[in-house]
């Protein structure tokens, strides 16, 4: 390495960037990849950049996922709980907004690291209970109960969360289509 290379600033990541990052990571390489010498090497910094954020990686992890859930779950949840529109505009919304973000990536990502890690696992079970109760009281809304309104609920968390995994739209106006059948279909009351 030249002399002029060894002398440049290494880039600085703020806590925020570092989860960012992670999740990203965790998206498109696995959680294996979430280890901190990977990390540091992928990012082009130092060790001493992660320890400045995270203690160590058990607080990392759980950093990343309270970011995942609070970014993903509870930001999600507000905004949509703050619009004035009905019940199913607000169910419509939420469902365009997670497919147009692409936010099922990362739920597809935290649920392979479920399988192989048991905090991740616990807080992932919390995330759904969270997501399945807002789901539920939106369907309620509509004026779904019993049987029907479980098995709509279940549908639309299923698919949301798990649509990149097993299709794929052919375009974005397939995309957008094939949205709003799914709206009518889990929202017409029969």
């Amino acid at each position: 390495m030249r002399d002029a290379e060894k002398s440049l600033p290494l880039p600085r990541y703020d806590r925020e960037r570092w989860l960012e990052t992670a999740l990203n990571v965790l998206a498109t390489e696995g959680g294996a990849r979430l280890r901190i010498d990977s990390l540091v090497k992928n990012l082009g910094v130092t060790k001493g950049s992660f320890y400045h954020h995270f203690k160590n990686r058990d607080e990392f992890v759980r950093a990343l996922i309270d970011y995942w859930s609070k970014e993903f779950t509870e930001s999600v949840i507000n905004d949509v709980n703050t619009s004035e529109a009905s019940a199913s505009e607000r169910l419509l919304s939420l469902t365009q907004y997670v497919e147009s973000e692409g936010l099922d990536q990362f739920d597809i990502a935290f649920r392979s690291w479920a399988a192989q890690d048991a905090v991740v696992a616990e807080a992932l079970k919390e995330v759904d209970r969270r997501r399945y109760e807002f789901v539920k009281g939106v369907f309620e809304a509509i004026g779904f109960e019993g049987a029907e309104l479980e098995m709509r609920v279940r549908l639309f968390l299923v698919f949301v969360s798990a649509r990149r995994s097993v299709y794929t739209p052919q375009s974005a106006y397939d995309s957008a289509s094939e949205t709003l059948l799914r709206h009518e279909f889990l929202t017409q009351k029969r």
